[in-house]
């Protein structure tokens, strides 16, 4: 049963079960802990019954329940359970159990004592979101931006300032007239010593770079010296350090989303971040050459998704370990010498040839990768290749393909795996595929490439959208054959899982099922040895 000001306080705000925002519930803990309270006994007395109240004159007497405290002179009752204080539990244990606690919840707690009042003001992780805050939309429905900033400067103000691992910002307030009061929250975040900082100001449906306004403070991140921040990640804004900028030495991930950067401007920021690890871009609109210099020995992961006008990337730092990009045009990788990558994760959209560029580009580029995810149109047409165009220390490959038409033959990828000498495992996800579901006898027969057991390595093997067709089930026959340490064959009609159910829907109807086991089952299982294991659906 809620007491009388928190129900008031719910019907106040929307509901029975809607608690009030938090910037509220930090106003009432202040009113309330700041306030006189009577600890008299008189004012502490439980209220009995009237009708069980005791004479004056009646004395008192001890039964076998209860017996006399010698320490504290106090009735104490044996058989009942003893209250728990919130006073009497220790000050890293109440801080503990602040920094489980939501935001919000947090705030409600707080208004318990003294003592978890102020553990609140050393809370961590501060996360203002309208659903961190207990903005409901349906409720506050006028002035939503305006209640928002009020609530974040109500409880930047009753926190200490120390502390803060994480500073998160999530509100589409790109608008000149809320600039300053985020620039005051950086600082803010800032001079509290905070790890990771997170500024996101994008719309929740549709962003468009031309539409940003916000311009990030460069100089107010790298005031006080030195700066903690090791995460940065900034969303929907414009980014330009200032002459006077210093740098951020502590950085460690750097992520841009939707901001707009010059190459001139971004070169410059990292130049002054050292301990630089992982770089993210995506959709940075004005980015056409990137450079990575040497300076950033520590970067290991570069992460470009996608950014449209980027053309050339080169790559001088020489500790980096994998590679993903995302782009619509072809983009002109650039390596130092000295640069060995193990990992590459590339999607080119409209690129004329995947499989075309692995061999032209990727091949010689970075001889020493191991694990390589390609995904694109090909037109499955595969020239002789001089032995240095070879992945030789490649172990694990996807490929995803799309718009696969009926005149390709997916028996051309097998020359493309050739070039893979010690490959482990080969995942292909075939979309768009236009060959006719289930072989049947009646067309041509099945081609088997000749049988020199060049993988000698590979012991998985998974097909996703395989259609049991002739062209995928020579295939899967030709891995079969030729992979003397094959362990397990996976064939999966859907496409891949991430992406099936919400676009396709669910499995195929009982006919068309029964149709793909037999298919597999006529031509696969019966040619698979004992040792391999086969799994389909």
């Amino acid at each position: 049963m809620p007491m009388r000001g928190e129900a008031t306080s719910m019907a106040r705000y929307g509901g029975r079960h809607t608690c009030p925002p938090a910037d509220r519930l930090i106003a009432s803990a202040d009113r309330l802990l700041s306030s006189t309270v009577d600890s008299s006994p008189a004012a502490c007395r439980p209220i009995s019954d009237s009708r069980s109240r005791t004479p004056p004159d009646a004395v008192p007497t001890l039964d076998a329940a209860t017996r006399m405290n010698p320490c504290h002179g106090k009735l104490v009752l044996k058989n009942k359970r003893a209250i728990l204080q919130f006073d009497d539990i220790p000050e890293d244990v109440v801080f503990l159990i602040i920094r489980l606690l939501s935001l919000t919840n947090a705030a409600r707690v707080s208004m318990v004592s003294q003592k978890w009042l102020q553990s609140w003001r050393l809370y961590p992780n501060l996360e203002f979101t309208s659903k961190a805050l207990g903005l409901n939309k349906r409720v506050h429905k006028q002035g939503r931006r305006a209640k928002f900033v009020r609530c974040v400067n109500t409880i930047i103000r009753h926190h200490a300032g120390t502390g803060i691992n994480s500073f998160t910002l999530k509100r589409n307030l790109n608008n000149h007239k809320y600039a300053h009061y985020i620039d005051r929250w950086i600082y803010f975040a800032v001079r509290s010593g905070a790890n990771e900082l997170t500024i996101d100001l994008s719309p929740r449906w549709y962003a468009h770079p031309r539409d940003v306004k916000y311009s990030f403070p460069s100089s107010n991140v790298a005031a006080p010296e030195p700066t903690s921040i090791e995460h940065l990640k900034l969303c929907f804004m414009n980014l330009r350090p200032l002459p006077t900028f210093s740098g951020l030495r502590s950085l460690k991930t750097l992520d841009l989303a939707l901001v707009c950067i010059t190459t001139e401007d971004l070169e410059s920021l990292l130049s002054y971040t050292p301990a630089l690890q992982q770089l993210k871009l995506r959709q940075c609109p004005m980015l056409e050459y990137l450079k990575i210099t040497d300076v950033l020995a520590k970067l290991v992961y570069i992460d470009i998704v996608p950014c449209l006008w980027l053309k050339i990337l080169e790559i001088h730092a020489q500790n980096l370990v994998a590679i993903n990009t995302y782009n619509i045009c072809h983009l002109k990788i650039v390596l130092s010498e000295a640069l060995v990558l193990k990992g590459a994760h590339i999607e080119l959209v409209l690129s004329s040839d995947v499989i075309e560029y692995a061999f032209t580009d990727l091949a010689p580029l970075m001889p020493d990768l191991e694990s390589l995810f390609l995904s694109g149109c090909t037109e499955m047409i595969i020239s002789r290749r001089p032995p240095s165009n070879r992945f030789h220390c490649l172990k694990q490959l996807e490929l995803k393909l799309q718009d696969i038409s009926t005149k390709y033959d997916l028996l051309f990828l097998a020359k493309f795996v050739d070039a893979a000498p010690v490959l482990e495992a080969f995942v292909l996800h075939l979309e768009d595929i236009e060959e006719p579901f289930c072989y049947m006898e009646k067309e041509a027969e099945l081609r088997s490439l000749e049988k020199h057991c060049p993988h000698k390595n590979l012991k998985l093997v998974k097909m996703t959208g395989f259609s049991a067709g002739r062209s995928s089930l020579e295939l899967a026959l030709y891995f079969v054959e030729n992979s003397p340490a094959l362990e397990l064959l996976i064939l999966d009609h859907r496409l891949d899982r991430s992406v099936w159910r919400s676009t396709f829907g669910g499995d195929l109807d009982a006919k068309c099922s029964k149709g793909y086991e037999h298919t597999i089952s006529k031509y696969v299982s019966n040619a698979i040895p004992r040792r391999v294991r086969l799994s389909y659906s």
